[in-house]
């Protein structure tokens, strides 16, 4: 018996014993993709033999920063997975789970000022992925008792995978439990196969949904430098609830503004290798690498009111908005329907903002100069103190960065030093060159 023969037997096995119902982690990478499809063609098979289907979940993650040509093929081909179950009547249900609005990437950094994330402080992954797949795979769990996470995850793409693979406890069925949620099993069905063996099934297997040419297509894109050299070996960004699953930043696909690598290779590659219309987008998150780590465009002081570099300030923060939709304004995006922050995400950032002071609802004013269809908040009890106040323009504008300064640290127990940053900002702004502090 072949190693395909035994997987297809092993996942078999698994699904006939017991009522558990089978969870495929998809990210539309190779490896999820030849567990996936090796899923529906047992499924195709027990449907011949008269066999009645027990549920399936597919279930994918989309951190709504994901590059849009990644973000396009993951819905295209989700779509097409859909369609084919119901055709075929397979008793699968088709999930793409995201973050909450309030914790999206953009309402944290842009909203609440989190710098650009970096190896020690991985403030992403556990809001744009973890989170999001834990509430839905404990719902499952709620509902059914009990599910088995099939993963596809392979002992020869790293000597830390194959580590950590190795070092699970299994159970008598060969299963281990999910270390995180209570009754998950997991299993990976692929974890002796090769690179060379996935392919060779790829190549040789046509997608019972399709084609897995958008696929290949977008590896070679993706793994070429733009030396020409061709480089291998990264593992796809797969769900984060994977025990063993890499840290997104070393990975071939994925957030687009992921600053805790130095250099995006992926997007290099994608640009070199005739998606140039994402340019932008690598120049933007050049931007955040940058702006990360200089020290005039943070607070000074954290909000816990400890010295030391803390947030983003706000006047960075409005320029990292209005990038966004200068980008998004562009031919090249609008042509392809591209947005890149939603309005619900402009809404949170400017309650946010509203937090940290921000009277002129500026979040929601810039979107609707970028053409969003969004209704602007109004602040009638500061809109009738500057008012009854009769101050002009210059004034106003004064009075509202100072306000921002007390807003944002109104609920602090230690107000020590307040008055020295509005003392500051009052003579930089009478020096006409306003700095957030």
């Amino acid at each position: 018996m072949n190693k395909l023969q035994k997987t297809k037997q092993l996942l078999k096995h698994h699904y006939l014993s017991n009522d558990r119902p089978l969870v495929v982690t998809f990210s539309g990478g190779k490896d999820s993709t030849v567990v996936l499809q090796l899923v529906i063609e047992m499924l195709l098979e027990l449907k011949r033999e008269g066999q009645e289907l027990k549920k399936t979940y597919v279930v994918s993650s989309d951190t709504t920063v994901e590059m849009p040509i990644i973000a396009s093929y993951l819905e295209n081909i989700l779509e097409s997975i859909d369609i084919f179950s119901q055709k075929e009547d397979l008793n699968i249900s088709v999930n793409l789970i995201k973050p909450k609005v309030e914790e999206s990437f953009f309402a944290l950094m842009i909203g609440k000022g989190y710098p650009a994330p970096n190896q020690w402080f991985r403030w992403c992954t556990d809001r744009l992925k973890i989170r999001p797949a834990t509430y839905f795979l404990e719902s499952l769990v709620k509902k059914n008792q009990s599910i088995l996470m099939l993963l596809g995850v392979r002992l020869d793409e790293s000597v830390s995978r194959a580590n950590s693979i190795n070092s699970r406890e299994l159970n008598f069925q060969g299963l281990s439990m999910h270390e995180q949620i209570p009754n998950a099993y997991v299993l990976s069905p692929i974890k002796d196969w090769t690179t060379l063996e996935v392919w060779q099934y790829l190549n040789s297997k046509s997608a019972p949904w399709g084609s897995h040419e958008s696929m290949m297509k977008l590896y070679s894109k993706g793994a070429t430098l733009p030396d020409g050299t061709v480089r291998d070996g990264d593992a796809d960004c797969n769900i984060a609830l994977n025990p063993e699953a890499p840290s997104c930043g070393k990975t071939r696909f994925g957030c687009w503004t992921c600053t805790v690598i130095e250099k995006d290779r992926s997007m290099q590659g994608m640009v070199q290798n005739g998606e140039e219309w994402m340019k932008p987008l690598w120049e933007y998150r050049e931007m955040l690498l940058d702006y990360r780590n200089r020290e005039d465009k943070r607070n000074h002081r954290r909000r816990n009111a400890q010295l030391g570099l803390g947030a983003f300030n706000l006047d960075v923060r409005k320029e990292l908005l209005e990038k966004l939709f200068i980008i998004e304004a562009t031919n090249d995006f609008l042509e392809r329907k591209v947005e890149l922050i939603s309005t619900e995400e402009v809404t949170i950032i400017q309650s946010y903002w509203n937090n940290d002071g921000d009277i002129e609802n500026s979040a929601i004013s810039l979107a609707i100069k970028y053409g969003r269809d969004i209704e602007i908040y109004q602040n009638h009890e500061i809109e009738e103190l500057l008012i009854s106040m009769e101050l002009n323009e210059e004034s106003k504008t004064l009075f509202t960065r100072v306000y921002e300064i007390e807003v944002a640290r109104k609920n602090l127990s230690n107000r020590w030093g307040i008055l020295g940053e509005i003392e500051e900002r009052v003579e930089n702004y009478f020096k006409g060159q306003f700095i957030e502090n």
